[in-house]
């Protein structure tokens, strides 16, 4: 079973399984682990809450406790939207699988495979990327300062702070080392979560592309298979009737096959239309309320540093997703261009209709959408980053 995903696609399946979400798995991990892991998340809430109220009176900080409260929401909203919707997302692999029983010929396994293996290079760095940030994210503001006081002395010890700051109502020196460790137990685990989502939808919008553009080139390719003159089609030896269904019978295949790729990117977007409209805003929010913070941090360096690294990893993340959509898009629109640059007014009769419903098919491109309400594209990239813009000059107005 899902001998194909498993082969193609086995970095994504072990990223999902370590957080329950790979909707094969065994059933205890399948239900506990996803539970555990919004626990963990959901745990970091209250505290921030409680910082929130503490110095709402405090500019610098307040900002910094709602960007954290943005971001863990964020993280649980993708790992509730994997857990919910399980039997979707099984039915999407099942699915996945079926393109590789039905898609066969060595040029059909051909694109498939360069997607694939695309999506698993970028799954590969991607992972690499976000886990290498966090670690510089954990390590700089917490142990840099104890490696600085063995290599450069002061009279005194220099402060340790902790990736994520909140109130726990404890001696924070004290008890440094188990705030730490629970701090980044907190950490890993919503970059864990970002990293199996994201990678997964990029594989599956990866897989999707190389579905339209196989079904592009063979509809091309067999329409390009006509031989007819300048005058067009007609019914005598000039054109053979048997030649003429042979080609018939393909582009009723390739339609099928249209149809098939049409079907995967309904229950693709399905999947993922929640969780697009509601990590925009989060994004858009956290991009906004970290600008806000970089003011205040301008003349200390490791706060700085930090703090942009948590800005580059934002609009990465938003990057990946829209380009995900816009290449979607892209190649399904293709179709269109690929059929209607071919001699299709020389066409035979019900070979036309055929082309027409192509034509029909293909001019609205598939996308992946934001809870129904835009398409993911390079433009809605570009439109929340200017909002994220805006809000952060509408923001400095309260800095003294």
């Amino acid at each position: 079973m899902l001998e194909n995903i498993l082969r193609e696609y086995n970095i994504n399946r072990i990223f999902l399984s370590c957080l329950g979400l790979w909707p094969f798995q065994h059933k205890v991990a399948k239900h506990s682990l996803p539970w555990l892991c919004c626990a963990i998340e959901l745990s970091y809430l209250p505290f921030e809450i409680i910082t929130l109220y503490i110095h709402r009176n405090n500019k610098h900080l307040l900002f910094e406790s709602l960007y954290q409260i943005v971001v863990t929401i964020g993280f649980t909203v993708k790992l509730l939207n994997q857990f919910f919707n399980h039997d979707k997302f099984q039915r999407l692999y099942e699915t996945m699988e079926n393109h590789w029983n039905i898609f066969t010929n060595d040029f059909e396994v051909r694109i498939m495979k360069n997607y694939s293996n695309i999506s698993q290079k970028f799954a590969k760095s991607y992972a690499i990327s976000i886990f290498v940030m966090m670690s510089i994210f954990i390590t700089v503001p917490s142990l840099a300062p104890m490696l600085l006081d063995i290599v450069l002395p002061l009279n005194e010890s220099r402060p340790r702070q902790f990736a994520i700051y909140a109130e726990f109502g404890i001696d924070k020196n004290k008890y440094f080392g188990a705030i730490f460790l629970y701090t980044t137990i907190i950490i890993m685990v919503g970059m864990g979560i970002i990293v199996s989502v994201d990678t997964m939808q990029v594989a599956c919008a990866a897989h999707a592309c190389s579905l339209f553009q196989v079904i592009g080139q063979q509809i091309e390719d067999v329409s390009n298979a006509h031989k007819v003159d300048d005058i067009g089609y007609r019914a005598n030896s000039e054109y053979e009737l048997c030649e003429e269904k042979i080609i018939y019978r393909k582009y009723i295949l390739c339609l099928k096959k249209h149809q098939l790729a049409l079907e995967y990117v309904n229950i693709l977007n399905d999947s993922y239309k929640i969780v697009g409209i509601t990590f925009l805003f989060f994004i858009g929010a956290v991009f906004s309320l970290i600008g806000i913070r970089i003011v205040y941090v301008l003349d200390q360096l490791e706060e700085l540093i930090r703090y942009l690294f948590i800005i580059i990893g934002v609009l990465v993340q938003l990057l990946i997703i829209c380009y995900s959509g816009q290449k979607l898009m892209d190649e399904s629109q293709n179709i269109f261009h690929r059929v209607y640059a071919t001699k299709w007014y020389k066409f035979s009769p019900r070979l036309k209709s055929l082309v027409i419903i192509t034509l029909y098919r293909s001019i609205v491109p598939c996308t992946l959408s934001a809870g129904n309400v835009f398409p993911l594209s390079m433009a809605v990239f570009a439109a929340v980053v200017r909002a994220g813009v805006s809000y952060f000059t509408a923001f400095l107005s309260f800095k003294d």
